[in-house]
């Protein structure tokens, strides 16, 4: 096996391990509610809570991944998260809870600047998309286990529990990633933190693209919130089988996510630019999200399920394009800080979409109108889509070459 090979499915993992612990969460809320007697504004709030610090640490996390090596601050982030897991399972107010779960997001935030600045670097350039998409695969399938597994125990066990179960994933990925993905070689140049930063905030593209991803971001996390509150209001009871139908969407991410990032080294290919991909995805999730209100006014539990898993294809497919395309408007040595800076804007809409659509359903007694929010939120990013100024001609940044085993030649 190809050595970027296997550092696709290191991360795969990674990603799969923190998104139980992101996402099962979701599944967890209605036992949270209950027990705190929330509304959904202040539970949207709560939902929320992960990202404020999330987003914060994007950033900071690319800086220190560039200059001390992104592999050291990928793992310390991978076992601050699980040890952050354990610490919400310990919140006994509101108050500890969300700072519990924002303390779990400053963990993670230290992943996705680092760990897709190493894609970029070690993937072959004629499967940079695939790379980006099949790497980035396992939020997809952690959405999934998380919703479903966690739904099924908190049938069983307190949803504090499941939650310090949810812990030890993230510890098994960094132990495997810290023993298969040597340290790598030290950079032969480092840029200076204040001339990286100007360039970054003086990229008009960039700032675009991140712009069109929070409106992807917005969306994605309405769905993975609320879902198993939408079929819930569709008549579903159990929360099991709520979890259940509404992972079906970690199911269609993956696909989408796969199936996109082929399609998109093919379109490239033949000539064609990776805003094509960009366009489409979010053209079909404004459709989605429309006919998903209508479905959720008129009540039907299977064309509800239906429609996420279509929903949330369209929603995923866009991110090998956004991240080939992304790594195209900066240098290669300010990688890991550009994946930050566009996700830490991008992220925004993870801290606004859930709250907002809590507190419409809280306004209209009914979820119909918060995916009509979210529709016209992926309108916006087609649009925005199209002015993204994409370089004339595909030119890949150099891969250094390696030590001998060494899949990031980078940083150290």
């Amino acid at each position: 096996m190809s050595s970027y090979v296997i550092v696709w499915v290191l991360l795969i993992l990674a990603w799969a391990a923190n998104f139980v612990i992101r996402i099962g969460f979701s599944a967890l809320l209605p036992s949270i509610i209950d027990e705190l007697q929330l509304s959904y504004t202040r539970a949207g709030l709560l939902a929320s809570a992960f990202f404020y610090a999330y987003v914060l640490m994007q950033i900071p996390s690319g800086l220190l991944g560039d200059r001390f090596g992104r592999r050291r601050v990928l793992l310390i982030g991978l076992v601050g998260g699980a040890l952050a897991a354990g610490l919400t399972g310990l919140a006994g107010s509101l108050v500890t809870l969300f700072l519990a779960r924002a303390l779990t997001g400053a963990f993670q935030g230290s992943l996705f600047s680092n760990d897709r600045a190493i894609i970029a670097t070690v993937t072959p350039p004629d499967r940079i998309g695939l790379g980006q998409g099949v790497s980035f695969s396992g939020p997809g399938l952690g959405l999934t286990f998380g919703l479903v597994i966690g739904g099924l125990l908190v049938e069983f066990l307190p949803w504090r529990t499941v939650m310090m179960l949810f812990g030890l994933g993230p510890i098994m990925a960094a132990l495997l990633i810290a023993r298969y993905v040597p340290a790598p070689a030290p950079a032969a140049k480092r840029v200076p933190v204040g001339q990286r930063l100007r360039s970054l905030f003086s990229n008009g593209p960039l700032w675009v693209l991140a712009l069109v991803s929070l409106c992807a971001i917005g969306n994605q996390f309405i769905l993975a919130t609320w879902s198993p509150l939408f079929f819930a209001e569709v008549g579903v009871t159990d929360l099991a089988r709520a979890g259940s139908y509404a992972a079906l969407q970690g199911i269609a991410a993956s696909l989408g996510m796969v199936a996109s990032g082929w399609t998109h080294d093919r379109l490239v290919e033949r000539g064609y630019s990776s805003k094509s991909v960009i366009v489409a995805g979010l053209s079909g999730l404004t459709v989605s999200m429309l006919v998903m209100a209508v479905v959720i006014d008129r009540r039907s539990i299977p064309w509800l399920a239906v429609v996420l898993f279509v929903a949330a294809f369209f929603c995923w497919s866009i991110w090998g394009a956004v991240y080939a395309l992304l790594a195209r408007l900066v240098r290669p040595d300010e990688l890991g800080t550009a994946f930050g800076f566009s996700n830490s804007i991008s992220f925004i809409g993870a801290i606004v979409g859930p709250t907002a659509t809590g507190w419409v359903r809280d306004l209209t007694g009914s979820f119909s109108a918060g995916c009509v929010l979210a529709a016209l939120l992926a309108l916006l990013g087609v649009v925005l889509a199209f002015a993204v100024r994409v370089p004339a001609a595909l030119t890949p940044p150099p891969r250094p070459r390696p030590r001998s085993g060494n899949p990031d030649g980078t940083d150290s």
